[in-house]
């Protein structure tokens, strides 16, 4: 009889090896496939497509790799699951940085905690960063989004929705920026930012703008050419800009503030200098009398 049970058993545990790998070959297919999973440990159901890993996991799917090193959660079938721990995520020229990693879809996926979303130039850092990647959309969530560039030019706010593929993002809640660049600043309740070409930022509701030490608010401002070396500032609704004179030696070179600055209150500007002196001044009191010896 004991013989018979030592048998069994042993039967028994060459059943579950073959059963285990055949599961992690079901959910780790070929590296051509368009989804697999790989990690040192699958528990694995075969009938519902649902699995959990522990430890370093990888998952690709549709020509994306991402590697999470606090195991998953997956369902091969429709393809959706959670990544955790230290997630990486790679495709193309998107990489991805976050504490979890949420699958949605193939198509759609949610990065939570620290969550760091880098394409081409731009980076876009928030608490979560929902991504849709056939459509090349972000939008974060948690209260504080910031969105830098390369060249060191950043824009933050509450909120920020930003359409990759048009290079616009719009910005709400307490957006603050800092044009490199340009050395300037600014601030207003929304903002919307494009980022093609030379680009423009419009800062919207209680708008400030400083460079120089000068300022200009208003209700609305539109500072375009933000990458370019001729920026223009236009500002609409309650317009006051308030200039500090340079130094007689110090190089006037501003400009958003200085010829460059176009001031607009509702079609008209009320920033309106006095006059020149010299303009003031009468013809004669310059005239010399015309004397020979």
């Amino acid at each position: 009889m004991k013989k018979n049970k030592a048998l069994l058993t042993i039967v028994i545990g060459c059943m579950t090896v073959v059963m285990l790998y055949s599961i992690a070959a079901f959910a780790a297919p070929a590296k051509d496939a368009k989804y697999s999973v790989d990690a040192a440990e699958i528990e694995y159901d075969m009938k519902s497509g649902d699995g959990t890993t522990t430890g370093k996991t990888t998952i690709k799917y549709d020509g994306g790799v991402a590697v999470g090193q606090g195991g998953s959660t997956f369902n091969s079938k429709n393809r959706t699951g959670r990544l955790y721990g230290g997630v990486v995520a790679d495709k193309e020229d998107n990489h991805l940085k976050s504490k979890e990693l949420i699958f949605y879809t193939d198509k759609f996926i949610s990065a939570v905690g620290n969550a760091i979303l880098v394409k081409g130039d731009k980076t876009l850092k928030a608490h979560r960063v929902d991504y849709h990647d056939d459509k090349q959309f972000a939008e974060t969530m948690g209260g504080f989004a910031h969105l830098s560039s390369v060249d060191g030019s950043w824009l933050s706010a509450g909120k920020i929705v930003y359409d990759m593929k048009s290079g616009v993002a719009n910005a709400t809640g307490g957006v603050t920026m800092e044009n490199k660049p340009q050395k300037m600043t600014g601030s207003g309740d929304r903002a919307v930012y494009n980022s093609h070409e030379t680009g423009y930022i419009e800062l919207i509701g209680n708008a400030k703008a400083t460079q120089d030490g000068n300022t200009v608010t208003g209700d609305k401002l539109r500072i375009t050419n933000v990458s370019g070396p001729d920026s223009k500032t236009h500002a609409q609704g309650n317009v006051t800009l308030v200039c500090y004179p340079k130094e007689e030696n110090e190089n006037i070179n501003n400009p958003a503030f200085g010829e460059g600055a176009v001031l607009m209150a509702n079609g008209q500007t009320n920033f309106n200098p006095e006059s020149n002196v010299l303009d003031r001044v009468k013809k004669n009191d310059f005239a010399t009398e015309d004397k020979t010896v």
